[in-house]
C-alpha cells in the first residue's frame, strides 16, 4: 500500500501520547513513540466501514480501547488467553482458550491481531485465523506484527519482546515469521494482503540495533467469499 498521511480525524501525536499515558502508567514513564506509530498505522488499515472490531490477543486492552476512543464510530471487544486487562478497561474483554473464539458467525466487521500472532504456536495459527474469518464473515483481518528474515532478525525480535513484555508479565515466548512464511500463511488461508510501507517505529541507535523493517502492518481479505 502507498503510505498516506494519517486521516484527518485522528488526533496529533502529542494527543495520542497523552491518551496512552493517562490509561497506562508504564507509558507515563517513557515516551510512547512506538505505540503512537502503531495507532497511526492501524488508522490507515482498519476500514472506515468496519463498525465492530475484535482485538484478538488484546493484552492489556489498551490498543483496543484507544481505537474505541479515538477512531470514529468504532465498537471494540478484546479477547485473550491471559487475564492481563487494565483494571478499569472500558471495552468488553473476555478470555478464551486460544483456539475457538467465543462469538457467533459474523459478529464483527474486522479482526485485529496487534503484535500477538507471533505468540501463537505455529500449528495453531491457521485455526485461529480461520476463526477470525468466521466471526467477521470473511471480513478484513488487520495484522501488526514482525518479519524476521533470518537468525539475527529473530534474535533481535526476541530481545524486543523481552524488553517490552517481560517486566510487565506479558508473553515472551514467540515464533517469528519470515517473508516466505507470511506469504504461505496468507496463501493457505485463501487471502491476499496489502502491506504498509515501513514506518519509523524507532530512530537513532535504536533503529540501528532494531531496524524498522522488523515491524510490519497489513490487512488481509479472502480472495473468495466464505
Amino acid at each position: 500500500m502507498e503510505k498516506r498521511a494519517p486521516p484527518g480525524w485522528l488526533p496529533d501525536d502529542a494527543a495520542i501520547a497523552r491518551h496512552l499515558g493517562r490509561r497506562d502508567p508504564w507509558l507515563r514513564r517513557r515516551k510512547p513513540h512506538y505505540q503512537v506509530q502503531m495507532i497511526k498505522d492501524l488508522a490507515a488499515l482498519i476500514p472506515a466501514s468496519a463498525r465492530k472490531v475484535l482485538d484478538i490477543g488484546a493484552g492489556s486492552g489498551l490498543v483496543g480501547e484507544t481505537i474505541a476512543t479515538l477512531f470514529p464510530e468504532k465498537w471494540v471487544a478484546g479477547v485473550d488467553v491471559h487475564p492481563n486487562a487494565l483494571p478499569d478497561l472500558s471495552i468488553p474483554y473476555v478470555r478464551f482458550d486460544g483456539s475457538r473464539l467465543p462469538f457467533s458467525d459474523r459478529s464483527f466487521d474486522c479482526a485485529l491481531f496487534c503484535n500477538s500472532l507471533h505468540h501463537v504456536l505455529p500449528e495453531a495459527r491457521h485455526q485461529l485465523l480461520r476463526e477470525a474469518l468466521r466471526v467477521t464473515g470473511g471480513g478484513t483481518l488487520v495484522i501488526k506484527d514482525h518479519m524476521g528474515a533470518g537468525l539475527h532478525d529473530r534474535l533481535r525480535l526476541w530481545a524486543l519482546d523481552v524488553l517490552g513484555n517481560a517486566a510487565r508479565g506479558f508473553m515472551v515466548s514467540a515464533s517469528y515469521l519470515g517473508p516466505a512464511q507470511w506469504d504461505r500463511l496468507l496463501q493457505d488461508l485463501g487471502c491476499s494482503g496489502e502491506m504498509l510501507p515501513v514506518s519509523p517505529y524507532r530512530s537513532g541507535l535504536w533503529s540501528w540495533c532494531f531496524p524498522n523493517r522488523l515491524e510490519i502492518s497489513f490487512r488481509a481479505h479472502p480472495k473468495r467469499s466464505l
